[in-house]
């Protein structure tokens, strides 16, 4: 039996808590990232995709934008939290994290970040959201699907979680992760290795996967990207109406789960971005 040690609520009003790769490794699969962090040339363009929470209709939009965009040049960055319904009824999380699963396994453009609601299976712990135990859902739902082959199959899923990067550094300068930013990173070692510390009490990897805006302030934000040589941080986990810009330098996207409008960046890599205006022009929405 599998025991739920802790629990967090992710409703985004609400403040939240607090593998190995030591050296530059394929994990299996044709992707080859630094530790955790995935670096991408200056060259084509990337798709940055948030928070589809078990909706097929959207990711199955997506994907059809995705499957029209790809070239040899071009990227797809899915910053995590893409199983996890807001309730059994509808959720497709099964369907969309087999899809995404063989589609990272057989592409190396197609980037997979870990998200919070991810990270709940590695680390045994119920997540909430809107008061549903989200975690518990998803156990239910392998259960129900797969039946007899259920502690296979989330050993299986648990074991792809891990191999997924927790971060994007672009040529061009933009930090990519689920959340952020973590505060009291020394260098982008750090994020390179923010996994050796395991999964568990894991305060950087944490906040990486849970901080929003008011988990961190305007000079923690830019103390990081400088820290990490970057101008601009996107991220998800925070529902909200399209994008919303945070102090500046943060574009909050939310591509599935959001508080009206859904959007994703059609991100050039070649591209020069010096300030908010130059990123917020590479904004898309979902018709």
């Amino acid at each position: 039996m599998r025991f739920l040690l802790a629990k967090f609520e992710c409703n985004s009003g609400l403040k939240t808590p607090a593998i190995i790769c030591t050296e530059r490794q394929k994990n299996n699969t044709m992707h080859q990232y630094n530790g955790k962090l995935v670096e991408l040339p200056r060259k084509g363009k990337s798709l940055v995709i948030t928070d589809i929470h078990g909706n097929i209709d959207d990711f199955n939009k997506f994907m059809d934008i995705w499957d029209k965009f790809k070239d040899g040049d071009n990227h797809l960055i899915l910053t995590g939290d893409f199983i996890h319904a807001m309730g059994r009824e509808n959720d497709r999380s099964i369907e969309i994290l087999e899809s995404v699963k063989n589609r990272w396994e057989n592409s190396s453009r197609f980037h997979v970040l870990l998200g919070n609601h991810e990270w709940s299976t590695i680390s045994n712990t119920a997540v909430y959201k809107g008061g549903i135990n989200q975690t518990h859902n998803f156990d239910e739902l392998l259960k129900e699907v797969f039946q007899g082959n259920y502690e296979e199959k989330l050993e299986e899923y648990i074991e792809f979680f891990k191999k997924l990067p927790v971060a994007v550094r672009t040529a061009n300068r933009i930090f990519i992760s689920h959340a952020g930013p973590p505060k009291d990173i020394k260098n982008l070692d750090e994020i390179v290795h923010i996994t050796d510390a395991g999964y568990n009490g894991n305060s950087k990897l944490s906040e990486t996967l849970w901080n929003r805006s008011d988990n961190f302030t305007e000079k923690d934000l830019k103390l990081f990207l400088k820290t990490v040589d970057c101008q601009m941080m996107i991220v998800g986990h925070t529902p909200v109406n399209g994008v919303e810009l945070k102090y500046k330098n943060q574009l909050v996207v939310s591509s599935g789960y959001s508080r009206g409008k859904k959007a994703y960046v059609e991100l050039n890599l070649k591209k020069e971005i010096k300030k908010s205006k130059d990123l917020l022009r590479m904004v898309k929405y979902l018709n």
